[in-house]
């Protein structure tokens, strides 16, 4: 009988590149692995500190006075106002530090209220029904439909571009550009990636300034006019505004699109656990948050510390990027027993995929409501999902997904 080796810190290192070298591994989970078994509070010789347990990583998310690491690691290019899909990310609310951060998110989060988030629930409805019945059409003659561009896509983007007042009709082409500016976010792209992300932000932004032009020249009782009013009472600069607008937009639908994804394809993949939610539909909510935990769309968040800390017993000093694996700390044994397993019954919900702390993702509320209107009526509505060719993975370090997901559906 032979027993596995514990890993080495050189392995865990190693590991570690590998984690932060372009293109994103299709499977980091053996990586996160590796991680957690030599050290939850890994130092690594690249001079940054990499957390992978749900006790380290929530503690770290719910320190107020650390630093977006996001922002310092966009800051350390020296052109990097000279790119806009930089200097738009570095306005956005997810990099803001105090006090900035707390001023503009008190702002956002009046659009995703539980009364405003309530009130969508007719529209939500809609939506979902609409798709479906598109998607009955496409598929009756047996042919495979992309899940991603059918449904995945539209839907979330449908739905918050009813929030915020925009023509549904803009949803696609706003969507590709807002995908495109988002390879810039976890601060590892290649050139390559801030090139796309700059033509992106640049046609993007060019949009919602024509937006907001319109809005200020007939204001309407709705979200955009609300924000756009805010701006003019001076609570929030023209550049803070339009950065807001697009983070809005973007967090919208980002999270609901991998949910939907990756989440249909984790259903097909444990057929078991997709025939218990058919039969009993009570256990939307666990089920709902299982896909969450299963599938975080947010990998990873960066801290930058501004004190001395210790985590998990370990001391770190000022001055240092740590990066939190929230998709590390979502399959942690020592918090998820047997964790790799989907189990949409699972009591324990308390995941890390909208992250914690005082950078919560307060569209989670939103993407919950989508996806528990959406999964029950999408596996009743077809008897038969079987995967119809390889998935186009979204391989970008920070935030995961698919582009596209071609699936033979039967009725």
């Amino acid at each position: 009988m032979t027993t596995e080796a514990t890993p080495t810190f050189q392995q865990a290192d190693d590991a570690l590149i590998k984690l932060l070298s372009p293109p994103f591994p299709d499977d980091p989970f053996p990586i996160y692995e590796t991680l957690q078994s030599v050290n939850r509070v890994h130092k690594s010789a690249l001079g940054i500190y990499a957390l992978s347990g749900y006790e380290e990583v929530t503690a770290l998310l719910k320190m107020p006075d650390v630093h977006s690491g996001a922002r310092a690691a966009a800051q350390m290019r020296e052109d990097w106002a000279d790119h806009i899909s930089l200097r738009m990310y570095l306005n956005s609310m997810v990099t803001l530090n105090a006090p900035d951060h707390g001023r503009v998110r008190g702002l956002a989060s009046r659009v995703f209220t539980p009364n405003k988030i309530k009130k969508m629930q007719p529209a939500v409805e809609r939506r979902t029904d609409e798709l479906i019945n598109d998607i009955i059409e496409k598929s009756a003659g047996g042919e495979p439909v992309d899940l991603v561009e059918m449904l995945a896509m539209p839907f979330p983007v449908a739905v918050i571009s009813d929030m915020l007042g925009l023509p549904y009709e803009d949803g696609k082409r706003t969507w590709e550009l807002a995908d495109d500016w988002s390879r810039v976010f976890s601060g590892i792209y290649t050139e390559e990636d801030l090139v796309v992300a700059d033509s992106a932000a640049e046609e993007l932004t060019g949009y919602f300034r024509d937006v907001i032009k319109a809005v200020r020249a007939e204001p309407k009782d709705d979200l955009m006019s609300s924000l756009v009013q805010e701006a003019t009472n001076g609570k929030l600069d023209e550049e803070e505004l339009l950065a807001l607008i697009l983070f809005l937009f973007t967090a919208g639908f980002a999270a609901t699109t991998n949910l939907i994804a990756t989440g249909v394809l984790a259903l097909m993949e444990h057929p078991d656990e997709l025939k218990r939610w058919r039969a009993d539909k009570s256990i939307t909510p666990t089920a709902v948050e299982e896909l969450l935990r299963h599938t975080a769309h947010t990998t990873a968040s960066s801290r930058l510390t501004t004190r001395p800390i210790t985590i998990g017993g370990t001391e770190i000093p000022e001055g240092v990027l740590v990066l939190a694996l929230l998709s590390a700390a979502n399959r942690d044994p020592a918090k998820f027993p047997d964790p790799h397993r989907l189990d949409l019954t699972r009591d324990n919900g308390t995941h890390l995929s909208f992250s914690a702390g005082g950078h919560f993702c307060f569209g989670g509320s939103l993407a919950r409501m989508e996806a528990a209107d959406l999964f029950p009526k999408l596996i009743d509505t077809f008897a038969t999902m079987e995967l119809a060719g390889t998935p186009g993975r979204r391989a970008i370090m920070g935030l995961t997904g698919y582009t596209s997901l071609p699936v033979r559906l039967g009725r």
